[in-house]
């Protein structure tokens, strides 16, 4: 497949999806801090380091550049109550967006159910509290009105490896684009605004501003965030080819590799282009490096993140 025949089959953030979110989702990435260290996460949050806070101010900017957006606008993480502005960020969100557009992307209120419940509409939020019964006894307790939508009490979710970078399997790059044409996350999920090296950008897909969050340190990384001025989103998907041409080649998420359970994993999948840098934060975490598809089990999984 072509570049351009990718850019004719990919959903820009601007056209609608069908599905549970408002026709639509977009993410504001308020940390990646999480208290979790669930394999295969997708925002690295299982990893070591110090991750980026966004300041309220950021955030204001971010929110400002979405202007006129009908669909759900995410707080997300990490785990996104564990902003220390989070407080602040739940005011401005409110400022800006009504109630029904307003949803949180979290594992655990950390005290803060009071003000999640006040500004997020329990219906087009994400909460999976991945097996801790503290932290459903919290939600429960003080957002009692998102009790029915909670998911994780129970039942482990599984990840596919997303740092399986498809350029290193000996996969060519038009057979790359063929597969981000038909991408999960493309496809039924999320563009981001996060935090990268200090300043506010936005990309097409959350993984490719994880990418560029993770290997912000590294030199030769492209800068590839798109400054968020207003109505950004609404950018035809042409506009975001270089994101694609680059970004969706280190990524594993289109080959749906089988992957670990996000808590009962036993360890890491990642290929030689994000190796470097992998750190677990939970020590003594295996991390296997991945040269082959076969390692991975590709197509193992119906979508790239199964909630069970």
């Amino acid at each position: 497949m072509t570049e351009a025949e990718a850019m004719q089959k990919m959903i820009p953030p601007g056209k609608r999806r069908k599905g549970p979110w408002r026709d639509g989702v977009l993410q504001i990435q308020v940390t990646r801090a999480c208290q979790e260290s669930c394999c295969g996460c997708t925002q690295g949050s299982n990893l070591a380091g110090k991750p980026a806070m966004m300041t309220p101010a950021q955030f204001e900017t971010a929110c400002k550049s979405l202007e006129g957006y009908w669909g759900v606008i995410g707080i997300f993480g990490g785990n996104a109550c564990l902003s220390p502005y989070f407080e602040e960020i739940c005011e401005i969100l409110c400022r800006y967006f009504p109630f029904e557009q307003r949803g949180l992307w979290s594992n655990d209120p950390t005290g803060k159910g009071a003000i999640c419940r006040k500004t997020f509409n329990p219906a087009v939020s994400n909460i999976n509290v991945h097996l801790r019964q503290k932290a459903y006894d919290e939600f429960c307790r003080d957002w009692p009105e998102v009790k029915k939508y909670i998911i994780g009490k129970d039942e482990d979710s599984r990840h596919g490896p997303p740092f399986v970078a498809m350029k290193d399997m000996g996969i060519t790059q038009e057979e790359i684009y063929e597969k981000a044409a038909g991408c999960d996350v493309n496809q039924n999920w999320s563009a981001l605004i996060g935090v990268v090296r200090g300043k506010l950008k936005a990309y097409v897909c959350e993984l490719m501003y994880t990418q560029a969050a993770i290997h912000e340190n590294d030199q030769d990384w492209p800068d590839l965030g798109m400054d968020p001025v207003p109505g950004w989103w609404k950018l035809p998907m042409e506009s975001f080819a270089d994101q694609v041409k680059f970004h969706c080649g280190m990524c594993g998420m289109p080959l749906r590799g089988f992957g670990e359970l996000a808590i009962g994993g036993k360890k890491e999948q990642v290929s030689k282009s994000h190796h470097g840098w992998f750190r677990p934060k939970t020590p003594g975490r295996p991390v296997e490096l991945v040269t082959s598809i076969e390692q991975m089990h590709a197509d193992g999984l119906k979508v790239s993140t199964n909630y069970l």
